[in-house]
């Protein structure tokens, strides 16, 4: 099992104390302004740029133009400590997190597009192949339409997926394009339970041209083709299937963890109704739930940076995982799911029904939490048909993320 002693570098963990630490400095901004967001649903244009102003939405872009190439673990801390302040806001820059590492495999023409100029560059992706793509002489043409494309509204750029036809219109491959988002359209479908303030509407492309330098190969991609030659940029090695799946659990690590002490606070000086008990903290079967909550947690901790770690230390040395490994990514990322969901229902039901009212934010986690939950890259039951198919030495795969 990874160690922090096996961490690629020294310097990454110092950087990554000071960017959880960026995080928890904005924290309480992202408490007041969380209720706003879910209103707009999207991100206020105060928490957008205060995101944008503590480093967040470079966490994965290159060092090279200005940004942080922060691993796979770090991301984790980072946005699950942003989620303590409001889970939406953690989870657009997870997106873009996963998404500028993508785009950091574009050729340098591509890269200087993005981010010379402008570190900051908010990037969205939509990676199911739901647009075609038809070659002309300079490039491809490029239409679709891509729905969940969490923080669209503050993009610059997107890494949209299509199906590459050849001239008579037959598919060739699934590619990943990058188009500047001001070519796209964005259709207003984001109206949710939980995550509202994600912004996580669809968009809309129209014979938008896209040059060649701006394409990469679906499957050279998850294959792990473009992180050949990468010796400066450990970073871009990262199995990219491990990364789209496991990146995804940072929000619903610190939300969980932001629920567990709003109980305990809730505890310490809430009586139990219908009881002689003065405080919920007095009862022993509140005292069992809380400890069953915290442990659930800590258990989705554990999975989550016991992957992550894992997933940097590969790409420190250069080599790809293996199906396994990369199978059991896929079931670390269900389980700390399903840990993390187990724990708040515990925790909701200590708060009692009075933390279901519209001003509570228990019950806003509480959603945030069973919405961000259930992705579809998180699927735990498939995560464990995955994992046991490897066990079992069964090649054939249900997905393309493994």
């Amino acid at each position: 099992m990874s160690t922090e002693l096996l961490s690629p570098q020294a310097a990454d963990l110092e950087a990554r104390r000071a960017l959880v630490a960026a995080a928890r400095d904005i924290v309480p901004l992202l408490k007041q302004e969380a209720e706003h967001n879910e209103r707009l649903r999207h991100l206020s244009d105060i928490t957008a740029d205060a995101l944008r102003g503590a480093g967040m939405f470079r966490l994965a872009s290159p060092r090279a133009h200005g940004g942080h190439e922060t691993g796979l673990r770090t991301a984790l801390e980072v946005t699950a400590e942003l989620a303590k302040g409001d889970p939406s806001a953690a989870w657009v820059p997870m997106v873009m997190t996963g998404t500028a590492l993508l785009a950091g495999l574009l050729p340098e023409e591509a890269r200087k597009d993005i981010w010379v100029g402008n570190p900051d560059a908010a990037i969205v992706g939509g990676l199911t192949p739901s647009g075609s793509a038809r070659p002309v002489a300079d490039g491809l043409v490029v239409s679709g339409r891509w729905s969940f494309l969490s923080g669209v509204d503050l993009a610059d750029w997107a890494l949209i997926a299509a199906m590459r036809t050849d001239e008579g219109g037959q598919p060739v491959e699934p590619i990943v394009v990058l188009v500047p988002a001001e070519q796209l359209t964005i259709e207003d479908t984001w109206h949710v339970a939980g995550m509202a303030g994600s912004g996580s509407n669809s968009a809309v492309a129209e014979e938008v041209h896209v040059p060649q330098h701006r394409v990469l190969s679906m499957p050279l991609l998850l294959a792990g083709a473009y992180a050949e030659g990468r010796d400066s940029e450990p970073l871009y090695r990262t199995s990219v299937p491990s990364l789209l799946a496991l990146g995804v659990v940072g929000p619903m690590l610190g939300a969980a963890s932001e629920l567990l002490e709003q109980a305990r606070d809730i505890a310490s000086r809430k009586p139990m109704a219908l009881t002689t008990y003065a405080r919920l903290a007095d009862s022993p079967s509140v005292q069992l739930a809380i400890a069953d909550a915290a442990s659930l947690i800590d258990t989705a901790y554990l999975h989550a940076f016991r992957s992550a770690d894992d997933v940097d230390c590969a790409a420190f040395e250069g080599r790809q995982l293996s199906l396994n490994e990369r199978a059991r990514v896929r079931m670390d990322t269900g389980v700390a799911a399903n840990r993390t969901r187990e724990a708040v229902d515990l925790l909701v039901s200590v708060c009692g029904a009075g933390s279901f009212a519209h001003t509570s934010v228990v019950q806003k986690l509480w959603r945030d939490l069973n919405v961000a939950s259930r992705h579809g890259v998180v699927n735990a039951n498939l995560a464990r048909e995955i994992y046991g198919r490897t066990l079992l030495g069964i090649d054939e795969m249900p997905t393309f993320i493994i």
